[in-house]
């Protein structure tokens, strides 16, 4: 019987930061990963400078200076082009990468260990541990174990296709291929990115409509699926961060700055998991929320909705490159709203006749 005072489960980028503080806090850690490698996650990888600094990375492939947003009836609305506003990271390097920091301060990896049953503080009757923490994704077996709530999905795909070198994303809006959700081009600066979100099923077909319309041939097609909703994070000597506590903004399913910040708080508060819940909160839950109701338009928006916004994006620019931040969404709303009140009631009075 191996012996550890923290079991965390799921070797992403989240749960290997963990692991790392924690370790680094002086805790004999084991991660314990179902897969035969580390780094195999379906993500965009588009962050944010906070992510880069945290985690203190040399994993960036390219810079993004700005987006372009594709509307159902034909309107492009091109923002940024002046600075950096994201960073497109080697996702599987990043997570490697934080793997090996969490090894060097003495952190053991179990790979292929699928989690079976937990009981009395044992993993698979072989693991003991005195904390356990669930890293392990949007179906979190141990969210599930322990009944720390249920949240709901996002289908998601992604894949990779050949073209020049960019520095803008692409973000698509249109039912037909991404009801309730948008789809997305990311240049990495090698090849391209490209995926979409639906809350609907179907994912393969409607990514076939997609890329139909770009001309572009797609490969290595992987599924995944977002959690949208937040769980509660801690119980007892049990924790959860990351994708499997649904600390994923809602409005683009990014989940890297919201985990990788539990990751810290938890550290800070290990000695009292109910107040990594409530600190985490305080300092970003507010965030995740705001995004949740945002979430809501997008989950019943029509076409004739997105194009409405689109014409309303592109009368004022100024706004969304000042105040656009990949991180706090909601900034955005709520400068909205100061600068153009009645607008802002147009709008929602449209949000209600569309829905």
């Amino acid at each position: 019987m191996m012996q550890f005072d923290v079991a965390i489960v799921g070797a992403g980028a989240v749960g290997n930061m963990t692991a790392y503080l924690l370790a680094k806090k002086g805790y004999k850690v084991v991660v314990l990963e179902r897969k035969e490698s580390i780094g195999k996650k379906v993500c965009a990888g588009l962050v944010s400078g906070r992510v880069i600094k945290m985690a203190d990375s040399e994993t960036v492939m390219n810079e993004i200076k700005g987006a372009l947003i594709n509307f159902p009836d034909g309107r492009k609305v091109a923002i940024g082009g002046n600075k950096t506003y994201a960073y497109v990271i080697d996702r599987k390097k990043f997570d490697q990468y934080l793997a090996e920091k969490a090894m060097s301060e003495g952190v053991e990896y179990k790979l292929r260990f699928r989690v079976k049953n937990i009981y009395e503080n044992k993993i698979n009757g072989s693991v003991r541990f005195r904390w356990l923490i669930g890293a392990d994704g949007a179906r979190s077996i141990v969210a599930e174990k322990f009944s720390f709530g249920k949240v709901n999905y996002v289908n998601a795909i992604q894949g990779e296709g050949k073209r020049g070198d960019d520095d803008f994303v692409e973000i698509y809006f249109g039912n037909e291929f991404a009801p309730g959700f948008f789809a997305w081009i990311v240049p990495d600066g090698n090849k391209l990115r490209i995926g979409l979100g639906s809350k609907e099923g179907g994912i393969r077909k409607k990514f076939n409509t997609f890329v139909s319309m770009l001309d572009i041939e797609v490969k290595n097609i992987r599924g995944a699926v977002i959690p949208i909703g937040l769980r509660k994070f801690a119980k007892k000597n049990v924790a959860l961060v990351g994708d499997a506590a649904g600390q994923v903004k809602a409005t683009s399913g990014g989940g890297l700055y919201a985990g990788l910040l539990a990751s810290k708080i938890l550290a800070e508060n290990f000695d009292d998991l109910t107040r990594y819940e409530k600190e985490y909160m305080k300092e970003f839950g507010n965030e995740l929320k705001k995004c949740l109701i945002l979430r809501k338009i997008f989950y019943h928006a029509t076409d004739k909705l997105y194009n409405y916004f689109g014409k309303i994006i592109e009368k004022d620019i100024g706004l969304l490159n000042e105040y656009g931040d990949i991180d706090y969404q909601s900034v955005i709303a709520k400068q909205f709203i100061r600068r153009h009140p009645l607008l802002a009631i147009s709008m929602l009075f449209k949000c209600l006749c569309y829905i």
